[in-house]
Parts: C-alpha cells; sequence; structure tokens
C-alpha cells in the first residue's frame, strides 16, 4: 500500500470552536461568571464571620470549592441561577392531584349534562331547518333553471328577428 492511497481521518470534538465558551471549549461563559458571583459572595459571608483563619479556610474548603465546582459544571446542561429559578418556579406552580370531591363530581356532571342537552337542541334544530333549507334552495335553483330557460328562448328570438 502506498502513502498516496492512505488518508487520515480527523474527529472534530463537539467543543470545536464553540461560542460562548472560554478554556478550549469546556466552560461556558455563563457559568464561569456564575461561579465568580457565588465565591465572590460566599467569600465575603465567610470573612464576616468570626471565625479564626484555620476555621476560615476549612469552611471554605467544605462550602465555598463544591458550590464554585458546581456552579461551573451546571445542572443538566443549565447554569446554576437558570436551575434554581426554574426549581423555584416548579415549587410556586406544582399540582396535587387528589381523588375527585363530591362537590366537583356534581359541578363535573352538571357540566357534562349541559353540553349534552345543546348538542342536542343544535340537531333538533339542524333536523327542523334542514329539510327547509334544502326545499327552499332546490325551489330556488328550478326558478333560476326556469329564468335561464326563457332568457334562452327570448334571446334566440330576438336574434331570428334580427337575422333576415
Amino acid at each position: 500500500m502506498s502513502g498516496k492511497e492512505h488518508t487520515d481521518i480527523y474527529t472534530i470534538p463537539p467543543n470545536f470552536a464553540k461560542e460562548g465558551t472560554i478554556l478550549s471549549g469546556r466552560v461556558e461563559t455563563r457559568n464561569a461568571v456564575e461561579a465568580v458571583l457565588l465565591v465572590f459572595l460566599l467569600f465575603q459571608l465567610l470573612m464576616a464571620m468570626k471565625l479564626s483563619v484555620r476555621g476560615r479556610i476549612y469552611a471554605g474548603v467544605i462550602l465555598i470549592l463544591p458550590t464554585a465546582i458546581f456552579a461551573v459544571i451546571g445542572v443538566q446542561g443549565e447554569s446554576i441561577f437558570s436551575f434554581v429559578f426554574h426549581f423555584i418556579q416548579y415549587l410556586v406552580r406544582r399540582r396535587v392531584l387528589t381523588v375527585p370531591n363530591g362537590q366537583y363530581r356534581l359541578k363535573r356532571s352538571r357540566r357534562i349534562l349541559k353540553k349534552q342537552k345543546k348538542q342536542q337542541r343544535r340537531e333538533q334544530k339542524r333536523k327542523k331547518q334542514g329539510g327547509v333549507r334544502n326545499r327552499k334552495r332546490s325551489q330556488r335553483i328550478e326558478t333560476e333553471i326556469e329564468t335561464g330557460e326563457k332568457r334562452r328562448k327570448r334571446r334566440t328570438e330576438e336574434f331570428k328577428e334580427k337575422t333576415p
């Protein structure tokens, strides 16, 4: 096999030249900015606490470092703030499905009966007007046919009178 026949195949990674990322496409810019904000806020809270230097270091390693890593990685492709926002939105809007009570069942059955009666009235109205409408339409078509035939006869007579 010669060198000309051999072709190299290169696989392009999915994060190649991806916009909105830093560190060679490993970290999204939004996640990095959110991580910096969280670390800054937590660092300010840590400095406000009355702990020894060793206690602050331990607290920082235990609290700030995992929070920063979690914020950089994100949650299921979302940034940490958007995840928290969607979680709060879920908590506010969630519904608990329970067995319907008697009052709900009563209202539902009334609503169903009302719909059925309305549909029956419509069908009865259609049956009454359906035949009348069709008769009127058929009569109108017959009169149009008659007037068309009369018009045709009149025109043929006029044409015969004009021609020698």
